[in-house]
């Protein structure tokens, strides 16, 4: 039964983060109208929220194995919930912003604990891996629904209902915790300085990759690389760089971020393609797109139930390759361009959707003391894919949108290839970082 509750606000508290990322680009015509914003106000209302939460993403991790999961996972519901009122409540465009900021540091707390809890009451086998199928089905289920739940509410009551339907779902998820969920933590180190550096650098690099900014990637790039030096000579490190020793934990991580690149990178170009050049209102675009939304529901749930009997190299791979096919039928011309769209869209989303759950058990192939940092590194390498592609593929689509999908499919296929070694070696799904280790995890009432 506790296994239960922990899944359930798990993948309840995955919605409220997914979901809040993408209902309110719906909204953004409503906000800009009712306080008067300008453009790049509205557009930092996403920005805010994406980009805190992907620059906290690793140091939450770090805190949740020293102080406790559960702990602060507590504390990341209590700053969303009351960002969330702030946003509800915010008169001006520049408060919501800020707003919409703490929240997005709420929400990394959210999204770095959730499958480390889940690892902790789920013991290695077909339990854990149906978990984490359901979990990444439920995260594929929220990006779908969320212009549709944002679309709703802002028609029904306003935009500030997007935010306040969050407080009592909040509420719910604190009281739940605090009374079915058990405790548990690992072995942390607290840096500050390390923190300050690695979110500085995550907050320059992704924005620099997207809007292609030189000056500002250089800065990132020298942030982080301050940070992996002082890591490296530090006597108690915040992040054990040595993780990277296991080919599962390197390959994974390298596999996740190109698969991100290819795919969402890809689709972001793709979207501009369907409304220009095929002429899709966006609601005919969100129709034919939930053939991707669909798959990428069915995805998670098949790779869950073989997660424990298949060869780790074969499930990191096969996300990407089913990504990689689905991006070159994408780019094959056809009298009617939208059939090799739509069965692309249908195959993209089953190698996403499997290469989530995948990523998700890299992240728990390290020692369950340390699991926390190591999920946090490899979500951080999901939201650094995603930047990566954008950048990547904005000269191909400038050339034609199959050369972009193509270069796409190459990244693809360069993940699917990297596995190959653990497949030659026969690492199993249970051979990882924690192999031989003992498991410092303690779990509490």
């Amino acid at each position: 039964m506790r296994r239960g509750w922990v899944l359930a606000l798990a993948s309840l508290t995955i919605v409220l983060v997914v979901v809040d990322l993408t209902a309110v680009t719906v909204a953004l015509p409503n906000i800009r109208g009712e306080l008067k914003a300008s453009l790049p106000e509205v557009q930092w209302v996403v920005d805010a929220y994406a980009l805190t939460l992907a620059a906290v993403l690793l140091p939450a991790g770090v805190l949740a194995d020293r102080y406790g999961r559960r702990r602060l996972l507590a504390v990341g519901v209590s700053i969303f919930t009351l960002a969330s009122l702030a946003c509800a409540l915010a008169p001006n465009a520049v408060l919501l912003d800020i707003a919409r900021g703490v929240q997005g540091l709420g929400a990394s707390a959210l999204y770095g604990t959730t499958t480390p809890l889940i690892g902790a009451v789920y013991p290695e086998g077909p339990e854990r891996g149906k978990a984490l199928g359901i979990f990444s089905a439920v995260s594929g289920l929220a990006m779908t629904l969320g212009p549709v739940v944002g679309g709703t509410l802002t028609a029904a009551f306003g935009w500030r209902a997007i935010f306040l339907i969050n407080l009592p779902i909040g509420a719910f998820v604190l009281v739940a915790l605090r009374q079915r969920v058990p405790e548990s933590r690992g072995q942390g180190h607290l840096d500050p300085l390390g923190i300050v550096l690695v979110s500085a650098a995550l907050f320059a690099i992704i924005p620099a990759l997207i809007h292609d900014l030189p000056w500002l990637l250089a800065g990132g790039l020298v942030l982080l690389t301050v940070f992996v030096l002082a890591e490296l000579r530090a006597r108690n490190p915040m992040v054990d760089f040595g993780l990277f020793r296991n080919p599962v934990f390197a390959i994974g991580s390298a596999t996740t971020l190109l698969m991100l690149a290819a795919l969402l990178g890809a689709f972001t170009y793709l979207t501009l393609y369907v409304q220009g050049p095929l002429h899709a209102s966006p609601v005919e675009a969100g129709v034919r797109f939930l053939a991707f939304s669909v798959a990428a529901v069915i995805g998670p749930v098949a790779v869950g139930k073989v997660l424990h009997r298949w060869p780790m190299g074969v499930l990191i791979a096969a996300g990407p390759a089913l990504i990689a096919v689905a991006l070159v039928v994408m780019a094959i011309p056809a009298a009617d361009r939208w059939t090799p769209i739509m069965i692309g869209l249908f195959v993209g989303g089953l190698g996403l959707g499997a290469g989530n759950v995948v990523a998700n058990q890299v992240g728990l192939t390290a020692p369950m003391d340390r699991v926390g940092m190591a999920t946090g590194m490899v979500n951080t390498f999901k939201q650094l894919g995603t930047a990566v592609g954008v950048a990547v593929l904005a000269a191909p689509y400038g050339s034609g949108v199959s050369r972009m999908l193509l270069v796409a499919a190459a990244l693809a296929l360069l993940g699917a290839l990297l596995p190959v070694a653990l497949v030659r070696r026969r690492v199993s799904r249970g051979t990882g970082l924690g192999a031989g280790s003992p498991d410092r995890t303690r779990t509490e009432q």
